[in-house]
């Protein structure tokens, strides 16, 4: 949910009874209380983000990823870059005397392309286990791996919002109306050429497995591509209301749940992630969000304002359930300020922290996408070009919280590889009984027969060696940690049209 919409939030992002064009967003009841008439406003923001997990497993050591060695680290960092140059936003209202009418469009979720050229800790820490398969097998034969991999995220969350009100008294206005969302995202990345390190050199690790009489062992190291487009649509009913005190403004907004389903459209999914697999539709509900707002006029030129927003991401249903891995909803508290310097020059300042109800080692998280609670501050000037234009500017600065999760088993991975072994293993056994009936058979030749029998012998040993992976896999260690933390800068420029 972004609720950056425009570069007056970005100035001071207490906004939310706040009477102006940015309102058709962030307080449409208050639109009411604007000169009648039309008035428009258009934003561009710059967003640059830099999001960082470094995970700290044992089988990092001795790795090779995209030709660039681990060393002897057993933690590592994985770094994502995140940029948006051009986000636009359009706010649209015209007032009358008692009804009036609002729109905004923008981006109201995601916003942005994120690119781990070294992949992801998730991705790496499987290719890590091979050779600790490997020398279960056959000890002191794999020293490391190597590999190329990578990873890239796109998310964009389209919002359109209509909305009507009435301005039943010259103290109070009301709103209704409606966001449609449009959600476009794509999730491409892929591991390849998994080698493992020996005695000889790199060798490819399937033919590795070949080489030691276990060629069914090498679907397990094969190449794995993700490449999936995900789309959906969705609709927000949105009330508001607004009253006057004096010098004192109160606002409140209410935004119900949006359902949404996105339907998966993948090229090719081998990544093993049931999430992405083509034709699949995944529940990612957008939650209600009450946002309260107060705005006090100290003087004729400084204003002080305030704002609560809560985020009731519990009751957001989410793919597999993942929202009741929250402890509990978001909030957010936000303070800022305004000065009138002259008639034409306005400055102002604010802050907001942001709290996730993650609770203490949350599986909520990914490093595919995690957030992590935050406190935010931003600049900003008014400048009025004319008696019917002006021009906002803005920067505003997110400083993020580092969020640890420690797992006795990192991220689930003797699950993860036994599900790739109990495959094979049924599969070998099916293997088995058919070759038995073929020895058992009566009217089998001598020679079907006996290659019947060397093959059994074959996958009989495949089938012990599989029974002491898990064995060795149950026995090993696989503790580990992410270390989650992001950087936020955005940029704002915006103009504002009084006709």
């Amino acid at each position: 949910t972004n609720t950056n919409q425009n570069a007056a939030f970005l100035r001071n992002p207490a906004r939310d009874a706040y009477i102006a064009i940015d309102g058709c967003y962030s307080n449409p009841a208050g639109v009411g209380f604007m000169s009648q008439g039309w008035h428009l406003g258009f934003d561009i923001q710059s967003a640059y983000q830099k999001r960082t997990v470094e995970t700290f497993f044992p089988y990092f050591q001795g790795g090779v990823v995209n030709g660039v060695e681990n060393g002897l680290n057993q933690t590592k960092k994985f770094k994502g870059k995140a940029t948006a140059p051009v986000i636009p936003s359009i706010d649209l209202a015209r007032v009358g005397e008692r009804w009036f009418a609002t729109f905004h469009f923008g981006m109201s979720g995601g916003g942005g392309k994120c690119n781990f050229d070294d992949g992801l800790p998730s991705f790496e820490s499987q290719v890590a286990m091979v050779p600790q398969l490997i020398n279960i097998l056959a000890p002191g034969a794999a020293t490391g791996y190597a590999f190329d991999t990578h990873m890239q995220g796109r998310q964009y969350y389209f919002g359109g919002q209509f909305g009507v009100g009435y301005k039943i008294s010259p103290n109070l206005s009301v709103s209704a109306g409606g966001r449609v969302v449009y959600a476009d995202c794509n999730y491409y990345g892929y591991v390849r050429n998994i080698s493992v390190k020996t005695a000889a050199g790199l060798i490819p690790a399937g033919k590795f497995f070949e080489s030691q009489n276990m060629p069914h062992f090498a679907a397990l190291a094969a190449d794995r591509e993700l490449n999936c487009d995900q789309t959906g649509w969705g609709f927000t009913p949105i009330l508001g209301v607004d009253y006057k005190l004096g010098k004192l403004n109160l606002a409140a907004k209410y935004e119900f749940k949006t359902r949404l389903r996105l339907k998966n459209r993948s090229g090719e999914n081998t990544s093993g992630l049931e999430e992405y697999d083509d034709g699949k539709k995944l529940a990612a509900d957008i939650p209600a969000i009450l946002t309260l707002g107060a705005k006090y006029d100290l003087k004729d030129y400084l204003r002080l304002s305030a704002g609560f927003h809560y985020y009731f991401d519990k009751q957001a249903t989410q793919y597999a359930s993942r929202e009741e891995k929250l402890d509990g909803g978001g909030w957010e508290v936000l303070a800022g300020a305004e000065w009138d310097i002259n008639d034409r020059v306005t400055v102002s300042a604010g802050w907001q922290t942001t709290n996730y109800g993650l609770g203490d080692n949350s599986r909520f998280i990914s490093d595919i996408s995690f957030v992590t609670n935050s406190n935010s501050v931003g600049l900003g000037a008014r400048l009025k070009v004319s008696p019917r234009v002006a021009l906002n500017v803005s920067y505003f600065k997110t400083i993020y919280t580092h969020y640890k999760r420690e797992m006795a088993d990192y991220n689930g991975i003797k699950e993860t590889m036994g599900g790739m072994v109990t495959p094979l293993s049924q599969q070998l056994q099916a293997g088995a009984q058919q070759l038995q009936t073929i020895i058992n058979n009566p009217q089998a030749s001598e020679a079907e027969r006996i290659v019947a029998q060397q093959q059994l012998g074959i996958i009989s040993g495949a089938l012990t060696a599989i029974q002491g992976v898990a064995a060795g896999l149950g026995a090993a260690s696989t503790a580990g940690s992410d270390n989650f933390h992001r950087t936020n800068d955005v940029f704002g420029i915006g103009l504002e049209i009084d006709f």
